[in-house]
C-alpha cells in the first residue's frame, strides 16, 4: 500500500509512506493489520506529522479505488480531518436519490437521462452531481463522469459542499499516482530481495523508497521534467548493483 502527496497542479507526486501487508505470515511474526486499518494509520500519522511541523493545510481530499470505500473510514476522514474521501463507486451499490428513486450503480452508469453539465477544464467531458442517501453511508454526493475515450464511471463521497470541479481535478491526478506505483513496482524490487530477516527486508524497501524520492525530485525539479521517470529507471537499471547514494552521482549532481 502506497501513500503519496500530489503537489500543486499535479506534476509533482511524492511517495511518502508505504506498508507491505503480511496477513498470514509464515514463521515468526504476528498477523498484519488489514489494509483499511493501514490506510487510516498512514493518513493520520502523515497529517499529524505535517501539523506538528507547523504546516497549515486545507482539509484534505483523498482519492482511492473502490476497495477503500469503507463507510467508517470515510466518516473518520470527514470527522477527524474535516476532509473528503472520494472513491469510485461499484455497479452493485444501491442508494436513493433525492426524488425518492432507488438506483443501482449499474443504472447510474448506463442510464443517460441525467442533467449533464460540461467541464470548462476538460473539453468534451461532462458530469452530473447528484444527492443521494444510503443505508450504509448516509447522505452522499454522487458524481457521474463521462469523458471521451474513457469508460463512464461514477464517484461517491459523503455529502459535501466542495465544488464538483475541485473533486474532479483531484480524481484526475490518479493517473500520475498510478504512474508512481508502476515505476515503484520495478524500483522496489521486492521479489529480488534475498535477505532473511524482517528488519533487513524493510531496510531494503526503505532505502529503495528513499532512492525513488531522489529520482522524482531529480526528474521534476532538477531536470524540470526534461527527463522522464521511465528514462531514469531504464538508465539506472543498467548501472545499479544496489541502492546507494549513486543515483544523483550518475547525473552529475553532488
Amino acid at each position: 500500500m502506497l501513500l503519496v502527496i500530489v503537489i500543486g497542479d499535479g506534476h509533482l507526486v511524492v511517495p511518502i509512506d508505504f506498508v507491505v501487508r503480511r496477513p498470514n505470515p509464515k514463521g515468526p511474526g504476528a498477523r498484519c493489520r488489514e489494509k483499511l486499518t493501514w490506510a487510516k494509520i498512514m493518513l493520520d500519522e502523515t497529517l499529524g506529522a505535517l501539523a506538528r511541523r507547523g504546516l497549515a493545510l486545507p482539509p484534505p481530499i483523498a482519492v482511492a479505488e473502490s476497495w477503500l470505500s469503507d463507510s467508517k473510514w470515510m466518516r473518520h476522514v470527514a470527522d477527524v480531518h474535516q476532509g473528503t474521501l472520494l472513491v469510485q463507486g461499484k455497479a452493485i451499490y444501491t442508494f436513493y436519490l433525492d426524488d425518492g428513486r432507488k438506483v443501482h450503480g449499474h443504472d447510474v452508469i448506463h442510464n443517460d437521462d441525467w442533467p449533464w453539465q460540461y467541464s470548462l477544464h476538460a473539453p468534451g467531458c461532462r458530469y452530473v452531481r447528484l444527492r443521494a442517501t444510503s443505508p450504509t453511508y448516509g447522505a452522499l454526493t454522487v458524481i457521474l463522469v463521462d469523458k471521451p475515450g474513457d469508460d463512464r464511471l461514477y464517484l461517491l463521497c459523503l455529502a459535501t459542499a466542495v465544488p464538483v470541479t475541485r473533486l474532479l481535478r483531484a480524481w484526475a491526478r490518479r493517473n500520475l499516482i498510478e504512474h508512481v506505483c508502476r515505476i515503484l513496482k520495478h524500483l522496489l524490487a521486492t521479489e529480488a530481495c534475498q535477505v532473511q530477516s524482517e528488519d533487513a527486508y524493510y531496510g531494503h524497501l526503505v532505502l529503495r523508497l528513499m532512492a525513488s524520492y531522489l529520482l522524482y525530485y531529480t526528474s521534476r525539479v532538477i531536470f524540470k521534467g526534461r527527463v522522464t521517470m521511465d528514462e531514469m529507471v531504464f538508465h539506472l537499471k543498467h548501472h545499479w548493483s544496489s541502492v546507494t547514494c549513486e543515483p544523483l552521482e550518475l547525473f552529475g549532481v553532488s
